[in-house]
């Protein structure tokens, strides 16, 4: 997942905050061990969502993050709890940490991710933000 973020991510949004984030100590970058589930799911997989799937199984991680599908169902097929960058975002407008959901989703759909309409609608009504 650094490789994707950082080395292969460069002047991406988020790039210069990820490549900051262990200096800050609010990320630890840390490569899976478990060759045989890597290997295992890197057939099918990226490198990235291979590794963190890899990784959370192996450090028993609470909650993995995924946004893509096929990632998302090899995860839970190993048990594991994952959330998407959107319930990420809902969980933080109704936390409080963010004001407004729309701006951030209306940024990410113009600078890099892609969210449907009707995923869009029900992430800002879940929030009840106006879609």
């Amino acid at each position: 997942m650094w490789r994707e973020a950082v080395e292969e991510g460069q002047g991406r949004p988020g790039e210069a905050e990820v490549k900051k984030a262990p200096e800050d100590g609010w990320i630890q970058v840390q490569p899976p061990k478990d060759g045989p589930l890597l290997r295992l799911l890197g057939g099918e997989l990226d490198d990235g969502e291979a590794e963190g799937i890899a990784l959370a199984v192996e450090v028993g991680a609470g909650l993995l993050l995924l946004d893509e599908t096929q990632a998302r169902k090899r995860a839970g097929l190993v048990g594991l709890r994952v959330t998407g960058t959107l319930g990420l975002l809902v969980r933080a407008r109704k936390e409080g940490r963010i004001d407004r959901l729309r701006p951030v989703l209306d940024r990410l759909r113009r600078e890099s991710l892609w969210i449907g309409d009707r995923l869009y609608r029900r992430a800002l009504e879940g929030v009840g933000e106006e879609p």
